[in-house]
């Protein structure tokens, strides 16, 4: 009898153990794919803007909107978009945060080149 309360007494204290362990992996693939799918939509929104003729980027930046795939997935999305200059050119710097811990103070950045003046497209460099 002593023996199984023993080993019984060890499964619970191994399966209280565990258990967090289960809760954090589960929290960890969550903020995983939210992350996965605010990178595509960074990298879909450069793509859109690298391809866009350089005489209606201001339009299509004071229109930015994420598409209904983001806006389901990350909690109160906040998208925006900087103009900025490179010794390579003028620049756009695409800002995707969420509610999440961390998030809104450091969102994922990424920057894009627009097409050039004259260019019909261009392409993310």
């Amino acid at each position: 009898m002593l023996e199984v309360v023993a080993a019984s007494s060890l499964t619970v204290v191994a399966l209280a153990s565990i258990t967090p362990l289960f809760v954090r992996q589960a929290r960890l693939l969550s903020e995983c794919r939210r992350e996965r799918i605010a990178l595509e939509e960074l990298a879909n929104q450069a793509e859109r803007i690298a391809a866009m003729p350089a005489g209606d980027l201001d339009r299509h930046l004071a229109a930015l909107a994420l598409s209904p795939i983001a806006s389901r997935h990350l909690p109160d999305p906040r998208l925006d978009a900087v103009r900025g200059d490179s010794p390579l050119g003028p620049t756009i710097t695409l800002r995707l945060g969420w509610n999440a811990p961390g998030r809104l103070d450091h969102p994922l950045t990424l920057v894009t080149w627009p097409a050039a003046a004259g260019q019909g497209r261009g392409a993310a460099r």
